[in-house]
């Protein structure tokens, strides 16, 4: 069983940080609604696989009720404003593993767009993204480490652009993607108790998760 979050403040951003055992640490970004009870599920269960995880608090404690809410507190975040998030959150990281740290990023949907974004700007070990996108593809260009992608076969937004824009980005940039696609699932399927979620994808998905990680171990 693993212990509870550390409330932790760096450079104005709160996080909360599930402290694994091994040199990897990953800053983990939460969904279009807000820090909740799922992303700190995956947060200890990361912790329980002995990866520190610091999920980072973007919304600064509001939590939307609605998708219309949602959408306006998504769209009062600055790119450069979300990027100093994630480097305030591998510094947090990386001082407290210490320098043998493998610290990368890791979200679902909008949080998977974050993480992803946080890979292009900063030099990450890895980044993984459950169905999340990018403004502009390009800026896959910055990415260092490896990239894992995982996609829904029926997302009618993020998996044609995965396709049509970041995988020609990539090639052209020749970054390294780790990526699965997922039949007969919807976006958002790996979260629980949603109308989407497909349990024998979420469960499959997320195998490949740690075994992906574990190559950082």
């Amino acid at each position: 069983m693993t212990s509870e979050p550390i409330k932790v403040e760096a450079e104005g951003w709160e996080f909360r940080l599930h402290p694994g055992k091994s040199k990897i640490g990953l800053v983990l970004v939460h969904e279009i609604f807000g820090l909740d009870e799922y992303i700190e599920s995956v947060a200890s269960l990361l912790a329980g696989d002995e990866i520190s995880a610091a999920v980072v608090d973007l919304y600064r404690g509001r939590h939307a009720s609605t998708l219309e809410e949602a959408f306006k507190i998504r769209a009062s975040l600055k790119q450069q404003e979300v990027v100093g998030a994630l480097r305030s959150g591998v510094q947090l990281l990386t001082d407290r593993i210490g320098e043998q740290a493998k610290v990368g990023s890791m979200g679902f949907c909008m949080g998977g767009g974050f993480a992803l974004l946080g890979a292009c700007n900063l030099p990450l070990a890895f980044c993984v993204d459950y169905y999340g996108m990018l403004e502009n593809a390009e800026d896959v260009k910055g990415v260092k480490g490896p990239i894992q992608l995982i996609l829904a076969s029926e997302d009618p937004r993020v998996t044609p652009w995965a396709f049509q824009q970041l995988l020609p980005a990539a090639t052209k940039y020749q970054k390294k993607i780790d990526l699965y696609l997922y039949p007969n699932a919807q976006h958002g399927f790996h979260r629980p108790n949603w109308q989407n979620h497909n349990a024998e994808a979420a469960s499959d998905a997320w195998s490949k998760t740690m075994r992906f990680l574990a190559d950082f171990k």
